[in-house]
């Protein structure tokens, strides 16, 4: 697939630019808020408040969990209770409140909540033993599912409360989970077990799970994403691409959706994957809309109406790149109205693709030219987003744009 000459005019205008006029407008100039991250940083708003949080400096387990605001005006500081988080394995979600959900390094799943960015985290241990686990989180939600013939469990968030445990799957290799949740209470859980593409809704309103719903087939879908509407209309993207020890398999890009009234349609094949041709940084993103992902020659996007995913398009000159894993898709935020920002690392800088609810935009420098930024992680408050990423080696920048 070629590029649009208007993108790759953009790109590389973009590119010739001085580093100072790269920080301009739309995006703020970048702050560094630490120069002690040793994982992945998370934007995330919860209780009122937005913050970045990343692991700081430790031994593995033991690293303290680091936060800071998100406009800069203050360096990073212990965020309290967070023991045991792993914040590139793990996950983070906002809210009311804030949740975490990951493995934390003993046989077993660590499970907490927090009132917000100076909240303490009251954390509990979930789930049957497991040398790891694969962990995802939305607001009101964690899922994990445990390693070896292993099962996808559920733990609701009500509140300051975390309820019981709830088993989703039965057992079988997990290969990713994925969850997501809307502003009625609604959950949508979504894993990859064996070889096949598996979701379960929990219904708020009756307050209980629906049967397992199978979506697809799969060799091995190692990335996966999934969105929720209001209406509980639902997107789910995945990569099935086996990847041992660096090296890959031939792979392929799949998605489907469904609506409020009508069950998940076909999966439709979106791209594919040479040997070796990693779909990097977090591989695939979904929102009520569109699915985002690393394609295989770019960054792309298919815009979703209804049951119908329309043909991919490239929004950002960004391949993979078998040297560097964190190349490609970093992150998707959506806002209210259907605007978005999808975030990309690159091998030099970090770029922002804005979408203003019809169709994206040229890609945005928001990094100016660094050496391997990686792990962007985006969110919205309000009519601003905010965008954070790790710098090698250990600093992590922040940066802000109006809505698109």
């Amino acid at each position: 697939m070629h590029l649009p000459k208007t993108l790759i005019a953009a790109a590389v205008a973009a590119l010739a630019l001085p580093a100072a006029a790269q920080a301009a407008p739309p995006w703020s100039a970048p702050v560094s808020v630490s120069s002690e991250a040793t994982s992945a940083p998370h934007v995330l708003f919860a209780g009122g408040a937005g913050t970045v949080a990343f692991n700081g400096p430790g031994a593995s387990f033991a690293r303290p969990v680091l936060q800071a605001p998100l406009d800069g005006s203050a360096q990073a500081v212990d965020w309290p209770g967070a023991k045991g988080f792993d914040t590139t394995y793990g996950a983070f979600a906002g809210g009311e409140r804030a949740l975490y959900v990951g493995s934390n390094g003993e046989e077993r799943v660590l499970v907490g909540e927090a009132s917000g960015p100076n909240g303490q985290w009251r954390t509990s241990l979930r789930g049957p033993k497991t040398g790891g686990a694969r962990a995802a989180a939305a607001p009101g939600a964690a899922v994990f599912g445990t390693f070896g013939p292993g099962s996808v469990y559920l733990v609701r968030q009500e509140g300051a409360k975390l309820e019981p445990t709830q088993k989703l799957s039965g057992r079988g290799s997990i290969r990713s989970v994925a969850v997501a949740t809307n502003a009625g209470g609604d959950i949508l859980a979504v894993w990859d077990r064996a070889g096949t593409i598996e979701a379960r809704y929990w219904y708020a309103r009756s307050e209980r799970l629906s049967a397992v719903k199978a979506l697809g087939k799969t060799d091995a879908a190692l990335k996966l994403g999934v969105a929720l509407g209001d209406d509980r209309r639902a997107v789910v993207g995945w990569i099935d691409q086996r990847i041992s020890e660096g090296e890959a398999a031939k792979g392929s890009a799949w998605a489907t959706a469904r609506t409020a009234t009508r069950g998940f349609a076909a999966p439709k094949q979106l791209d594919t994957y040479g040997n070796n041709d990693i779909a990097g940084g977090v591989g695939v993103k979904a929102a009520p809309n569109m699915v985002v992902f690393s394609g295989s020659d770019a960054i792309k996007a298919a815009l979703v109406n209804g049951r119908s995913i329309g043909a991919p398009q490239a929004i950002a000159p960004v391949a993979p790149d078998q040297s560097f894993a964190d190349i490609g898709l970093g992150d998707l935020a959506t806002s209210a109205g259907g605007k978005a920002v999808v975030a990309v690392a690159a091998k030099d800088r970090i770029w922002a693709v804005p979408f203003d609810g019809t169709a994206f935009g040229a890609p945005e420098d928001v990094s100016g030219p660094e050496q391997e930024p990686h792990q962007p992680s985006v969110a919205f408050d309000g009519a601003t987003a905010y965008l954070a990423w790790q710098s090698t080696p250990t600093r992590v920048e922040v940066s802000q744009r109006p809505t698109p």
